[in-house]
């Protein structure tokens, strides 16, 4: 990539020089609403055009892509909240794993720990009333 830069970069300073030195006659700029003249050299004036329009250009370019870059800057803050959190959920994983672990030579029998199912109460097995007019 440096290269072709380069590449692009050398023939258009090339063609700068060569045009600012076959126009160096002076030509006339009147800044009409004020009583102003001024005399500078032809390529003074087309580079300075095109270096204005390169910096319009830009500008413009930065300012229409700024939807681009917000959506980019919170999609790396939610990547990055992300990767705390499944780092956060690995680390409580090892932990249960390790308790577990250390459960099973505890005295508990070899093989997965079940959870039990909650015991069954009044409150559960009471259907919902219905509320309301």
């Amino acid at each position: 990539m440096k290269y072709l830069s380069w590449i692009i970069t050398l023939p258009l300073i090339a063609i700068a020089v060569i045009f600012s030195v076959n126009h160096r006659q002076p030509v006339e700029i009147d800044l009409w609403p004020l009583p102003l003249a001024i005399e500078p050299p032809v390529y003074l004036v087309v580079l300075l055009a095109v270096f204005i329009g390169f910096l319009l250009g830009g500008s413009i370019d930065w300012w229409s892509q700024g939807r681009n870059r917000r959506t980019a800057r919170w999609r790396r803050y939610r990547i990055d909240e992300l990767e705390r959190e499944v780092a956060f959920l690995k680390r409580k994983l090892e932990k249960a794993q390790d308790d577990a672990d250390s459960g099973q030579t505890g005295g508990q029998p070899s093989g997965n720990p079940r959870l039990s199912a909650p015991a069954n109460t009044s409150n559960q097995s009471r259907p919902l009333s219905k509320t309301g007019s």
